[in-house]
């Protein structure tokens, strides 16, 4: 029977309740699927696609999801692999912010040739919460006016997954 990885990085929370979301609704709709941060380090070869998610933060994505896609890149060539980003930036849907996450969810696929490719990606806002912030980031954000607060929509994200789900066996 297939099996999907939903495996993501996380900085402060959101997008490993995306990642659990997607997993949920992969499971709801018959397709198995485990959800993994990507710091477990799981055997991919046990999967017959991918779900891989990556926090944006200040236009990039952090360095352990590409370290992982790297360590991975032979098997991943292999199977069908679909690509979400989250970052607070994807609460305004605009040609810019779509084209600036699009360029973060590039450098998430870490210059793996067709990797995510056929697939819709998924660009979704997530959240952010001031107290989960360290000091000198909450000042930059006061200093440049940066709104605070949680955009993340359960219900795009599940009919995100439910899309692609059929595509993935």
């Amino acid at each position: 029977m297939s099996r999907v990885l939903v495996i993501f990085d996380t900085k402060f929370g959101a997008t490993r309740e995306i990642a659990e979301a997607i997993g949920s609704a992969l499971c709801g709709v018959g397709l198995p699927a485990d959800v993994e941060a990507v710091s477990a380090d799981p055997d991919i070869t046990k999967y017959s696609a991918v779900v891989l998610g990556a926090p944006v933060f200040c236009g990039k994505v952090e360095q352990p999801l590409c370290d992982w896609v790297h360590a991975n890149r032979d098997a991943l060539a292999e199977l069908p692999t679909a690509v979400f980003v989250v970052g607070a930036s994807a609460r305004d849907d605009t040609p810019e912010t779509r084209a600036a996450l699009d360029s973060a969810m590039e450098q998430a696929l870490c210059d793996v040739p067709n990797l995510g490719a056929g697939l819709p990606r998924g660009r979704f806002a997530g959240r952010i919460d001031a107290n989960k912030l360290p000091a000198p980031t909450r000042f930059m954000m006061r200093m440049a006016k940066l709104p605070v607060g949680d955009w993340v929509d359960l219900d795009r994200v599940h009919a995100w997954a439910i899309g692609i789900a059929s595509r993935l066996v």
